[in-house]
């Protein structure tokens, strides 16, 4: 695959604190990453320096090939939206349009019912709900029609609709698109692949995040309170702890449960999850 974006082991420190260390992976035409970790982990600090608002302690990032930020090709959503709080939503638009040259009409047209933002043209900046405030942050991203997207935090405070309705937007324009999330589920679904980033590193190269459960080779988890005798039954099992319980992997053919029934009736079953799999990577380290 053709890589857009090539990043070789990217340091940041501030303040004498590692934030980041040795970043390297890439990003290939038409991928959809998924940035993922917990808070502080640094994912901000990756987008601003992937947007070249900051700059790398050590390593070097690169754009097709050049050190050379295509702000023109680039639709960026930042976790501070720079919007102008005294003009109305459609004069913030206009601005927009024309600093790229573009027509005002058409992009009313092709966006403003779409993404209901004709029921707040006429709103000022600063009299918008968040979700509002996002939901035209992203517009402006992609006004332009950009090869690349890099969001921080694209979907927060946003109806489930109105990211349908971005993601169809973005697929049929086959946009590559780095994107930071506490979104985990709709990571597993939307994203060709997932990056875990753990207080500044990588966990491991980013994957697809179906390839990265099946290689984990479990399906299920126990969730169960923390007892000695428990303890002594998932001895063999892969498990982390969080609030008080277990939270045990195992597949069907493993006896897990039949053994755990045996001496509480109080625990739970599921499918594993992504931020499952993070948090046992994390306990491990």
């Amino acid at each position: 695959m053709d890589n857009l974006i090539t990043l070789q082991n990217v340091s940041y420190f501030r303040n004498e604190k590692k934030i980041l260390d040795k970043i390297s992976f890439t990003i290939g035409r038409g991928e959809k990453i998924a940035l993922l970790g917990s808070n502080g982990a640094g994912k901000s600090t990756l987008i601003d320096i992937m947007t070249q608002d900051i700059n790398p302690t050590d390593g070097n990032i690169f754009f097709d090939r050049t050190s050379v930020f295509p702000k023109n090709r680039t639709g960026v959503l930042y976790g501070c939206l720079p919007l102008f709080p005294y003009l109305r939503v459609f004069e913030q638009i206009r601005y927009f349009t024309a600093i790229y040259r573009l027509d005002y009409k058409e992009v009313e047209k092709e966006y403003y019912k779409r993404l209901g933002i004709d029921k707040i043209e006429n709103s000022f900046i600063y009299q918008l709900s968040q979700g509002e405030r996002q939901k035209l942050g992203l517009l402006i991203s992609i006004i332009n029609n950009p090869e690349l997207l890099i969001w921080d935090e694209p979907f927060s405070n946003l109806d489930p609709t109105t990211i349908d309705t971005f993601w169809g937007i973005v697929n049929s324009n086959k946009k590559t698109i780095f994107y930071s999330t506490h979104n985990w589920e709709d990571a597993m679904k939307k994203s060709t692949k997932v990056c875990l980033l753990h207080e500044g590193r990588l966990l491991e190269e980013p994957k697809n995040p179906v390839e990265l459960l099946s290689e984990f080779q479990k399906q299920n988890v126990l969730i169960v309170g923390i007892d000695n005798l428990v303890s002594e039954v998932i001895i063999n099992y892969k498990y982390y702890k969080l609030d008080g319980c277990y939270y045990v992997f195992w597949n069907t053919d493993e006896p897990i449960v039949t053994e755990i029934s045996k001496l509480t009736t109080n625990f739970s079953v599921k499918k594993i999850s992504l931020i499952d799999y993070y948090r046992y990577r994390t306990s491990k380290l």
